[in-house]
């Protein structure tokens, strides 16, 4: 209880909610044994969710004194996978980003607490065309000035 009161105060939940664990979930299904195994470790390692710009970017924290195993991929923003889902007749795609190693974001098209996914349509590994959507954020949230 006192997890959750505290994640409270910093604007976040102690865990992620049903349709980005089913998110994570499939790229855990689509990676190599080894990878999945870390990816899966990180996931429950996972101390506080905050959806910074809720539909847009959810970022993951783990507990300070806490060891992470990582990912093989290093770079502070780094596309682990792409994942098309259908949601309401629709295909949305949402980016799962590593920093540095290690799952800290979802980017593009979350889902949020109550939507249910009905089907993930792909799951592409280490896409090429990936942009960051911080960037985009700022840009709308303080035009000229960003």
């Amino acid at each position: 209880m006192i997890e959750r009161v505290l994640a409270f105060l910093r604007g976040g939940t102690i865990g992620f909610n049903k349709s980005e664990l089913h998110l994570l979930n499939s790229v855990i299904d689509a990676l190599p044994k080894a990878e999945s195994d870390i990816l899966s470790k990180q996931v429950q390692s996972v101390s506080l969710v905050q959806r910074h710009n809720p539909g847009r970017l959810v970022a993951a924290y783990y507990p300070k004194k806490s060891y992470v195993p990582l990912l093989p991929y290093s770079g502070y923003e780094y596309c682990l996978a792409k994942v098309s889902y259908r949601f309401n007749g629709t295909t949305k795609t949402t980016n799962v980003v590593l920093h540095d190693g290690k799952f800290m974001t979802f980017e593009r098209n979350v889902p949020r607490k109550n939507d249910r996914i009905d089907a993930i349509v792909k799951v592409s590994l280490c896409p090429n065309d990936y942009k960051p959507v911080t960037q985009e954020i700022d840009a709308e949230e303080h035009g000229g000035n960003a």
